[in-house]
């Protein structure tokens, strides 16, 4: 096959061997230049076309030929549109070789079309993804943040902002389980005057914030914004596009009630200031967004938890180094204060209402009611609960079989001294075993994560 890369062209597709464009009589670029084979268009914008394309010089490697065709009238647009594309190329040299951004191969001019080559990125974007595996869960959205973060630390360390992050930027690279952010055609500098004076609005209706779509201001937390949009996107489906059509920015503040599945409270404040429609009210930074996300734990028996913390990052010679820790913790200080507290007074309570009432079914059963009402009046996440509840009940029963070999079952029959002490190595017996509960728990979350 041969592509035909005029940018007016609806059929560009042409079997090989053709010289002359069957669709638009254009002539056909049989190697751009002078290496690069074009095989497929790729997409097209409003300003560019790109093409997969094969590197002659470096045994026929896919690589993106990204075109500049802008579809505007008039020089003052034809001129920005150039400088956006100018702009785009120079984002991606300054960004270096890193390895969650495309690397800049080649930038040039021929035949009065200027022309970007970078790395091709096999796999769907995220928006792809979503219709084919469904909506992410909170794990999921964590493991995304911890993900990406770091990469949009290192472009705002570059005095680089985005302005586009959303679902078809982010490609999910499953070779190295790493999103990639693409397209920094609109991206833009922070500099003073970038900051304080109105510029040229541009970005993604939907997911741009509302000082970039009205005022065309930028800040870094206009990115945190957008990331903030594409999390809730990913969380329900729903096209922010159309909630922004009937709602304007106001469903930022009622986007709760769009969720179809429960999330923690923890990750809820998250969300709620990266969406603040107010730049000012939201995160200022990538470390403000790690720091809250090291800071919150969540409980779950299946998935760990993902703890983030921020990048560690060393520029030298315009080369980019970042060293990132995305450590999964099974457990808190807190939950195991309450295994241990639980476990040691829980089997107390058990055996006492056993003894009084004389049945074990009828005395576990009035246990279990008693102690499941008290944890569960706690205000701790459900998963947490239940946690403690399945620890109270194992070192119940083990402490309840070391009673019944003492005493046949009633430990009131022991008074003074050495009932006390009975009840106190038991005690000291229960604590120890939650102990080693939830350590055995991080030792088998460990090895499979």
């Amino acid at each position: 096959m041969a592509c035909c890369i005029h940018p007016d062209c609806q059929n560009p597709i042409n079997p090989a061997g053709t010289k002359i464009c069957l669709s638009c009589g254009s002539d056909l670029v049989l190697l751009l230049g002078g290496h690069y084979k074009i095989i497929e268009p790729l997409g097209g914008g409003g300003f560019s076309r790109t093409y997969v394309a094969e590197d002659t010089h470096k045994l026929n490697e896919k690589c993106v030929v990204k075109q500049l065709a802008p579809q505007v009238q008039g020089s003052r647009s034809l001129r920005k549109a150039t400088e956006l594309f100018e702009q785009e190329a120079q984002r991606l040299q300054q960004l270096g070789t890193h390895p969650q951004v495309p690397t800049l191969y080649a930038y040039f001019q021929e035949d009065n079309y200027l022309y970007l080559v970078q790395e091709y990125i096999e796999k769907q974007n995220l928006g792809q993804e979503l219709k084919r595996r469904g909506v992410f869960n909170e794990v999921k959205i964590r493991e995304f943040l911890c993900n990406l973060l770091p990469v949009l630390d290192i472009v705002h360390r570059q005095q680089i902002i985005h302005r586009d992050i959303k679902p078809e930027n982010l490609i999910y690279r499953q070779s190295d389980n790493n999103f990639v952010l693409i397209d920094f055609g609109v991206a833009k500098l922070i500099t003073a005057a970038g900051v304080t004076k109105a510029g040229t609005s541009i970005g993604s209706y939907g997911y741009a914030p509302f000082e970039q779509i009205n005022n065309g201001k930028v800040y870094p937390a206009s990115d945190l914004y957008s990331l903030g949009v594409t999390c809730f996107y990913l969380l329900t489906s729903i096209s922010p596009q159309e909630l922004c059509m009937n709602q304007g920015f106001s469903w930022t503040k009622t986007w709760r009630e769009h969720l179809t599945q429960p999330i923690s409270i923890q990750l809820a404040s998250i969300l709620d200031k990266l969406l603040d429609a107010n730049y000012e009210q939201r995160y200022q930074s990538v470390a403000e967004v790690l720091q809250d996300l090291n800071s919150q734990q969540i409980l779950d028996l299946n998935i760990p938890i993902t703890k983030v913390l921020p990048p560690l990052l060393e520029l030298n010679s315009h080369k980019l180094q970042k060293t990132t820790v995305c450590k999964a913790e099974f457990f808190t200080k807190k939950i195991l204060t309450w295994a241990v507290i639980i476990s040691s007074g829980s089997w107390l309570l058990a055996i006492a209402l056993i003894s009084f009432i004389g049945t074990v079914w009828i005395g576990s059963g009035l246990w279990l009611l008693i102690l499941g009402g008290l944890i569960f009046t706690q205000i701790l996440p459900i998963l947490e609960k239940s946690y403690l509840l399945i620890i109270a009940l194992i070192t119940t029963v083990v402490n309840l079989f070391i009673v019944n070999k003492l005493t046949s079952g009633n430990l009131l029959i022991y008074a003074g001294i050495k009932g006390i002490i009975i009840i106190g190595l038991l005690a000291i017996v229960a604590g120890l075993l939650a102990f080693t509960i939830v350590g055995i728990s991080q030792l088998v979350n460990r090895s499979l994560f």
